[in-house]
């Protein structure tokens, strides 16, 4: 079995976006509503994966906050200067949709910790794999705002501190179900980074993830974007990692993957209109584990980013978790309302998005 280690926080759990997350205006004819990114749903997830034996198989660690160095890897002292100062007054914005609370920047720096100390780690030979369970979220921040909940680039802040440790060639997987746009800038002419995003089209941010951004530069070809119609689900995100990730990445040779392991594409999820189950996460997990013994003696980090399901967010983890140990798919109550719907086979207008860049994209035409 792998060397595991497990990186949690208790101030993850104590940042709050606030109501609606700046995506619901309390007001006039609107009553507050519990947002649904609080993490007393992500502590639930920590204890599922307790409670199922699957956490004894990981060494746990505590990170210890981010320090600037590695938070001006990636943003700009503006933008740190602003997320501490909105943070320090208790609430308000950050950025865009990217509200605060007392705890925020503590937690947002410690959620950087995670991801850099798990990557370092890794690297070192400390541990084989690892699980990052943070908030806040970090893939859409860019160097210059934060945004959409994310106040600082979790996985991009990782990938820069593995190429300060030495490491060339980087892949990051994001199959959270919104597109990745901060990753995707922070990369865009880095010809060392190949990021590949799977998420759903058109959601957010609008118009950003096409197939036709595939980088600049001297990072041309080194973005790859999936953007797969609402709808879905199992066998066809099997299908994008058989047909483009695997190939993608054992033509640009990775020395590390770092994913951002978004669960918002889960078909119980309210932020979005995919179908994946708890199968699918364990399968792709599994895939993307398998690819890192192929390619980086076994070296690859997830990061925790959306999920926005109660109920669902906590099952979803467990089977991540489980598949990162090389345990088998963990018990589902909720599979068999999801499992046999229709969307969950590769549809021809699914197929024709992944034909597509297997024709056209520089990695795999």
């Amino acid at each position: 079995m792998p060397n595991l280690a497990w990186y949690s926080h208790e101030v993850c759990f104590w940042h709050d976006p606030g109501q609606g997350s700046g995506y619901l205006p309390v007001g006039p004819g609107i009553e507050p509503l519990r947002q649904f990114a609080v993490d007393p749903d992500l502590r639930r997830a920590e204890g599922l994966v307790r409670m199922a034996g699957v956490l004894d198989h990981y060494t746990q660690v505590t990170p210890a906050p981010a320090g600037d160095d590695d938070l001006l890897l990636v943003h700009t002292r503006e933008h740190v200067d602003r997320v501490e100062a909105a943070s320090a007054l208790g609430a308000g914005d950050a950025g865009v949709y990217a509200h605060v609370n007392h705890h925020s920047a503590h937690a947002a720096r410690v959620a950087v910790g995670a991801c850099v100390q798990a990557t370092e780690a890794v690297l070192d030979g400390r541990h084989d794999r690892a699980y990052c369970l943070v908030r806040p979220p970090g893939h859409h921040a860019e160097p210059d705002r934060a945004m959409a909940l994310c106040l600082y680039n979790n996985v991009a802040i990782a990938a820069r501190a593995a190429q300060r440790h030495g490491v060339r060639r980087v892949l990051v997987l994001d199959w959270d179900v919104h597109h990745g746009n901060g990753i995707q800038r922070t990369f865009y002419t880095d010809p060392d980074v190949l990021y590949v995003s799977i998420h759903q089209e058109g959601l957010f941010p609008p118009a950003s993830g096409l197939v036709t951004e595939t980088g600049e530069g001297a990072g041309a070809g080194r973005t790859l974007n999936v953007p797969l119609p609402a709808g879905s689900g199992h066998e066809a995100y099997l299908a994008a990692l058989t047909r483009l990730v695997e190939p993608a990445a054992r033509a640009f040779g990775p020395e590390l993957i770092l994913v951002a392991a978004g669960l918002d594409a889960g078909g119980h999820d309210p932020m979005g209109r995919m179908m994946c189950t708890s199968r699918t996460f364990h399968a792709m997990t599994a895939r993307m584990c398998a690819l890192a013994d192929e390619l980086t003696g076994g070296r690859i980090v997830l990061a925790h980013e959306g999920g926005y399901s109660a109920w669902y967010q906590p099952t979803l983890v467990l089977a991540v978790a489980s598949a990162l140990a090389g345990l088998p798919e963990p018990p589902d109550p909720f599979l068999h309302s999801l499992e046999h719907l229709p969307g969950q086979r590769l549809r021809p207008h699914q197929n024709r998005v992944l034909a597509h860049l297997e024709a056209h994209h520089p990695l795999l035409a």
